[in-house]
């Protein structure tokens, strides 16, 4: 990957979670919203149950808002992850620190979930000032994912 789509991951990886908040009216508290999302992840088997939820919760309810913010909370959950294991699956090494152990094939899985996540300003509010990032993979990789991460395939 080239450096400036590592950088522009990066820098949007960090905003999914703080533009979230602020479309909410938080801006106030979406840095302090966004630590303690970080901050609550205590392993990488957390993220992945989180990201079955999603993926679930996305599968279910198909279009709309439902769809948009399950779409975004999966970019979301990646991104919050990618702090805690310090820059590993945007690239790049945030720190010295390695952070929270993580396997090389749920590396691969995380970086193929990350890759989906395109950036849009389109939302179910339609807020054109808004930039949002959303998981939006063709029907191949979406059933890959959901296979990697044990969900049965529909």
């Amino acid at each position: 990957m080239k450096k400036s789509s590592r950088t522009f991951l990066r820098f949007a990886a960090c905003n999914i979670l703080v533009s979230s908040l602020t479309a909410w009216g938080l801006p106030a508290l979406a840095q302090q919203d966004l630590q303690q999302r970080v901050n609550s992840i205590e392993s990488v088997e957390q993220v992945k149950q989180e990201l079955r939820q999603l993926f679930e919760w996305r599968d279910q309810c198909g279009t709309g808002s439902c769809f948009n913010s399950s779409s975004t909370g999966i970019c979301e959950t990646v991104a919050a992850l990618d702090v805690r294991v310090n820059g590993q699956i945007v690239g790049g090494m945030i720190s010295d620190d390695p952070g929270l152990p993580i396997s090389e094939e749920d590396l691969d899985l995380m970086r193929l979930i990350f890759e989906q996540c395109k950036p849009t300003n389109y939302q179910y509010w339609n807020w054109p000032m808004m930039l949002h990032v959303w998981y939006v993979p063709s029907e191949e990789v979406d059933n890959e994912i959901k296979n990697r991460l044990g969900l049965f395939l529909r």
